[in-house]
């Protein structure tokens, strides 16, 4: 076989790509990531906060789930079903790895609802304007 050959998968040296030159310069696209995994994302942010005077540093879900719960044990009134309805909204969650992208799509549509009807049951009226 010589140098100049041409035929499948060998095209000719003029139009093969240069050294140092990659045929895919902007690679592969990043999928969309799910509600849940952006939701995840900001719950994971660290902040900090003063705890019995001593600022700590704690994710954002952590802080969050602290305070529902010490609201909840201090009787503040609301917190305690928040609270239950938090943990049931929990355990009712199914585990997303391994679907395809549009059955993540139809969870995240229904715990964006789950988590709209929680913290104000009339959300679609509201939505629609009447």
């Amino acid at each position: 076989m010589s140098d100049g050959e041409t035929g499948y998968g060998k095209p000719p040296k003029k139009y093969q790509f240069q050294k140092g030159t990659s045929g895919n310069p902007r690679g592969r696209p990043k999928g969309k990531k799910s509600f849940a995994a952006r939701f995840q994302k900001f719950l994971d942010e660290k902040i900090t906060v003063n705890i019995n005077g001593r600022p700590e540093k704690l994710t954002k879900e952590d802080a969050f789930l602290k305070r529902v719960i010490n609201d909840a044990i201090a009787g503040k009134p609301g917190a305690t079903n928040q609270l239950i309805a938090l943990k049931q909204m929990v355990s009712d969650m199914p585990d997303t790895e391994g679907m395809s992208a549009s059955e993540r799509n139809k969870l995240d549509q229904a715990l964006l609802e789950s988590f709209m009807q929680l913290m104000s049951p009339d959300w679609k009226s509201k939505l629609e304007g009447s």
